[in-house]
C-alpha cells in the first residue's frame, strides 16, 4: 500500500493568458479550478499508473469541502481531519507565450494539535511492513515543524519505506530520521545543505552529503537541467537526450516523477529503472495543464530518450 500525507492541500485556480501586463488590465483565455496540493498530485498520478494509495490531509471551511468532493469525484481515497479556517487557496498565472507560471500560495490554515495527533496515530495503525509512506509539501501553521521526522520513525518502526518531498525546517528535520527516499530540488538541497548549488560539480557534492547521513535514495531534481542521484554509494546522472523537450506546464511535474519512482519501487523494478520511468512520466506531466495529469502512453514513450549519462563511485571520492 502507498499512503500519501499531503498536510497543506489547496484549490488550485489556473488563470491561463497569453502574456500578463503588469499595473493593467488582464483578460484570461482560460480559467481551471483543480483540487492540489504536492501530496494529492503525487495520488492523481499513482492512479493514472493504476496504483491506488491512501491521502491524510486537513481540511477546513468550504474550500475544504470543495476539495473534499473533487477527491471523492476522481475516486482518491483520503482520510481528513478538520482545521481552523478555510482550506488554502493557490492561484497560479500561466503565461502562453512565453510558458512562464507565476504561482501564488496562501499560508493556510492552522491546523489544531488534536488533528495533527489524529493523524499521527491514523498513520501509525494503518501502515505495514513494505508500505511506502510518502510525505509531501509544507506544514500548514499549528502543525508540529518535526511532524515529518515523527513520521519516519514510524516507518522505521513499522518497516516500511518513507519517501520525503518538503522543504525549509521541515524537510532539515526530517533529515534527522533518515529516510529512505528524498526529492529536494536544487533550492530546497540549498537551504537544507548551505551552500549554492551552481555546477554539475556541486550538485554531485550535496548528494553526496546526504549520503554522509545515510539516506539511501537521493533524488536531487534541477528542471529541464535533468537529475542528479544518489543510491548508496553511487552517483548518477539523468538526462533526455537532444530530441525531447518538455512542455509548457511544469507545475506537479516534480510531483508525477515522485508518483513514478514509488510506483515501479513498490513493484520491485530496478532503481535505475524506476528512475527512468519517473523521469519521462515527470516530463510528460509538462504537456498537461492540470497537476499530477499526464499520458502514460506519452510517457513510455519518453523512457526511449531518457539516459543515464554518468556513474560515479562515492567511494572512489
Amino acid at each position: 500500500m502507498i499512503l500519501v500525507v499531503c498536510a497543506n492541500p489547496a484549490l488550485d485556480r489556473l488563470l491561463v493568458l497569453p502574456e500578463l501586463g503588469l499595473d493593467g488590465v488582464n483578460r484570461t483565455s482560460r480559467v481551471e479550478v483543480t483540487v492540489a496540493g504536492k501530496g494529492i498530485n503525487v495520488a492523481r498520478a499513482l492512479q493514472t499508473m493504476g496504483l491506488e494509495s491512501h491521502l491524510f490531509l486537513f481540511l477546513g471551511g468550504e474550500n475544504g469541502n470543495k476539495v473534499a468532493r473533487g477527491l471523492s469525484q476522481e475516486c482518491l481515497p483520503f482520510d481528513a481531519w478538520p482545521t481552523l479556517g478555510e482550506t488554502r487557496l493557490t492561484t497560479i498565472i500561466h503565461e502562453e507565450k512565453i510558458h512562464r507560471h507565476t504561482v501564488i500560495n496562501e499560508s493556510g490554515p492552522i491546523v489544531p494539535f488534536e488533528s495533527s495527533l489524529d493523524l499521527i496515530h491514523s498513520i501509525e495503525k494503518q501502515l505495514k511492513p513494505d508500505d511506502f509512506l510518502i510525505l509531501s509539501g509544507s506544514l500548514p501553521r499549528g502543525v508540529r515543524r518535526d511532524l515529518y521526522s515523527v513520521l519516519i520513525h514510524i516507518a522505521h518502526q513499522k518497516k516500511a519505506y518513507s519517501v520525503l518531498d518538503s522543504s525549509g525546517i521541515p524537510f532539515s528535520l526530517a533529515l534527522k530520521s533518515i529516510p529512505f527516499l528524498v526529492k529536494p530540488n536544487v533550492k530546497e538541497a540549498e537551504e537544507a545543505l548551505g551552500f549554492a548549488i551552481l555546477s554539475l560539480g556541486d550538485k554531485i557534492k550535496a548528494v553526496a552529503c546526504f549520503q554522509k547521513i545515510k539516506i539511501p535514495l537521493v533524488i536531487l531534481s534541477d528542471g529541464p537541467n535533468g537529475l542528479v542521484v544518489g543510491y548508496h554509494d553511487e552517483v548518477f546522472i539523468v538526462k533526455a537526450d537532444n530530441t525531447l523537450r518538455g512542455g509548457g506546464y511544469a507545475i506537479g511535474s516534480g510531483d508525477t516523477l515522485v508518483g513514478g519512482v514509488v510506483a515501479q519501487l513498490s513493484q520491485q523494478v530496478d532503481v535505475k529503472d524506476a528512475i527512468i520511468f519517473g523521469t519521462a512520466c515527470g516530463l510528460a506531466n509538462t504537456f498537461c495543464s492540470g497537476a499530477g495529469v499526464f499520458n502514460l502512453d506519452m510517457a513510455h514513450q519518453f523512457m526511449e530518450h531518457i539516459f543515464i549519462e554518468n556513474y560515479y563511485s562515492s567511494k572512489r571520492r
